[in-house]
């Protein structure tokens, strides 16, 4: 790099939780005088991205979109849509923490199954090539196993920018690992929460010189603020069903798809709620991430809110801090989120994972993993109720991932980091 030019971090984030994994690390670029930082944003994908209406992600013929098409761009003409991005939630955080917005990826479409999946896949790849043309950055840096991620990995290599990969090197279920694994093989720089990820990316023929253990920098964010929690959390978000007192104790209940099980996830979630009627407590729901399988997973959620379940409460969304907030004051978070395992380790939260999404991946004592039977559900959900909350588990980062990150880019040149990848043999 030439002396006293800043570094270029492009960081694509794609949701509200990868936005609050990353946000340490966007927080220590921003304030390091040798780094700039850039932020792409992805969104849903609306009319005035396409000359095609967009509906449940089939496109139509022009002509039966062009009421839709005049309407969104008279409504862009009038202002209505000006400060379109301020009603997008993920851009809503963004603003409210001040962060630069250098680029919109409208890339997301509506539908849980794996047609409109794959679909979202493409419009990523048709989209990232442009905007990071146009920033140039020195190096692009994405985090975890987003299926969206990896066309936004591949854009990048191609683009020859050297790419930089967070949390690789984890394994557990469903397709996240595949992909997880395909950005490794991509990715020129690695930081890996564990050492365990780091000796994984090694025996992937990846040069040990560019693995740093850093750990998640979301156990910075758990550090970094307060999570004290009271009732006025519930005017700053839409509910459905009672109110949760949080005073008193309450399950916190997240339940993704399982994408390689597409068909059998309606009928898992539906044993899942059903589990759930043996304990007269208060219960906190979120709704699935948008994964093929999530439209199956929604149905059986709705399908239990319309029973009116006594001393239910359905969220579609809390702020990273917020939910952090509700997370640790959990008495026990049942599903299958990653969250459930890595957040739960440091907060010392009791978990309860359901079937095979985080199969294998490492994790604290707090964790009983169960398969989709009521006896075993009820069984671990006892079990995890009477033992109450357990010792701080520092296995994913001790508070300081995003201060490591920031010294490696920091110390970047090109020169050291070869665009062209080699494989280095594993010798134990």
């Amino acid at each position: 790099m030439e002396p006293g030019k800043k570094i270029k971090i492009c960081i694509i984030t794609t949701n509200r939780s990868d936005y609050g994994r990353m946000k340490p690390v966007m927080e220590a670029i921003r304030v390091d005088n040798r780094l700039e930082l850039q932020v792409v944003v992805a969104t849903p994908l609306f009319f005035d991205y396409l000359m095609g209406y967009i509906r449940h992600g089939e496109p139509v013929s022009f002509i039966k979109s062009l009421p839709w098409y005049i309407r969104a761009r008279w409504m862009s003409f009038v202002g209505k849509n000006k400060n379109l991005e301020k009603k997008e939630q993920l851009m809503k955080l963004l603003i409210a923490d001040g962060f630069p917005i250098h680029a919109r990826l409208p890339i997301f479409l509506e539908g849980g199954n794996p047609r409109v999946m794959a679909k979202t896949v493409g419009f990523s790849l048709l989209g990232i090539p442009d905007i990071l043309h146009r920033l140039r950055p020195d190096i692009v840096l994405i985090n975890g196993d987003r299926f969206e991620m990896l066309p936004i990995a591949f854009a990048a290599v191609s683009l020859n920018i050297p790419l930089a990969h967070i949390e690789g090197g984890d394994i557990s279920g469903t397709l996240d690992e595949s992909t997880r694994h395909a950005i490794t093989k991509l990715a020129h720089i690695h930081f890996p929460a564990t050492q365990k990820s780091a000796e994984r990316i090694r025996s992937m023929g990846e040069n040990p010189k560019n693995i740093f253990v850093t750990g998640s920098p979301v156990i910075d964010t758990l550090i970094q603020f307060d999570l004290s929690l009271d009732n006025s959390l519930h005017s700053r978000y839409m509910i459905a069903g009672e109110r949760i007192d949080f005073s008193r104790s309450y399950l916190l209940v997240m339940q993704h798809p399982v994408t390689t099980r597409y068909e059998d996830n309606h009928v898992e979630m539906k044993e899942l709620l059903a589990s759930l009627a043996h304990f007269p407590m208060q219960k906190l729901f979120l709704t699935p991430n948008i994964d093929a399988g999530s439209d199956g997973v929604s149905a059986a959620l709705r399908s239990f809110r319309e029973t009116r379940p006594e001393q239910s409460a359905f969220y579609k969304y809390f702020s990273p801090n917020d939910f952090y907030r509700i997370f640790s004051h959990a008495s026990v978070v049942v599903g299958n989120s990653s969250s459930f395992i890595r957040e739960s380790a440091f907060l010392g939260v009791p978990s309860v994972i359901v079937g095979d999404r985080q199969q294998g991946r490492e994790r604290g004592e707090n964790v009983l993993e169960v398969g989709f039977t009521q006896k075993d559900i009820v069984a671990a959900i006892e079990k995890q109720l009477q033992h109450g909350k357990y010792p701080p588990n520092t296995l994913f980062g001790d508070g300081t991932a995003s201060q490591r990150i920031v010294e490696v880019l920091s110390a970047f040149d090109r020169q050291f980091i070869p665009l062209q990848k080699q494989f280095y043999e594993s010798h134990k």
